[in-house]
């Protein structure tokens, strides 16, 4: 496998960055929780969280900067034994990615100007939800309810105050992903 893996000091195990599980040592098998997170450049993360503040040592010159981010990566989703890779840049040009994963309604959406990735299960009210893009919007085809996209709150619309479950995502290389997701599906690459 040509992915990325952590050793860890304290009890001699390997980390599988894709998996984020021990596949070797002490606690080889244990997996950790993962969390939804997003990997963009400084000023998008501040747009959407002005309050954030940046813990900076005195004397450390450190400061958030711009990155260039490449966006030749997929955006991986493991739900259960099931798994999807997304090409960024199909997503990119797509709005609202309305899919499944086995048995799982999702709705992947990439923004390629600032890189951000937000995937939700498109369930909501009790019923299976269809999504489009709108101003950076998402609104759903059923009740013409707007969400919005980085909280994934209805916020206007018969749906107010319904929220999706956030799906927690990986980005990495196409190849990356498919060695550790061997199984894995790749939207519409057909």
């Amino acid at each position: 496998m040509r992915a990325m893996t952590w050793w860890d000091h304290e009890t001699e195990s390997i980390w599988s960055q894709p998996w984020g599980m021990s596949i070797a040592g002490e606690l080889e098998g244990t997996s950790l929780k993962l969390l939804p997170a997003a990997i963009v450049p400084w000023n998008v993360w501040l747009d959407e969280h002005p309050e954030t503040s940046v813990l900076q040592s005195p004397g450390n010159r450190y400061a958030p900067r711009q990155q260039k981010f490449t966006s030749d990566f997929v955006i991986g989703i493991a739900l259960g034994e099931y798994a999807k890779a997304y090409s960024f840049n199909r997503t990119s040009g797509e709005g609202a990615v309305n899919d499944h994963i086995g048995p799982y309604p999702v709705v992947v959406v990439a923004d390629a100007k600032t890189k951000n990735v937000h995937s939700f299960i498109r369930r909501a009210a009790d019923q299976e939800m269809e999504f489009t893009l709108s101003d950076g919007t998402l609104v759903d085809v059923q009740t013409g309810s707007k969400w919005d996209l980085a909280k994934g709150i209805a916020i206007e619309g018969p749906l107010r105050g319904e929220v999706l479950q956030r799906v927690p995502y990986i980005t990495a290389y196409g190849w990356a992903w498919k060695d550790f997701y061997p199984h894995s599906d790749f939207y519409n690459t057909g």
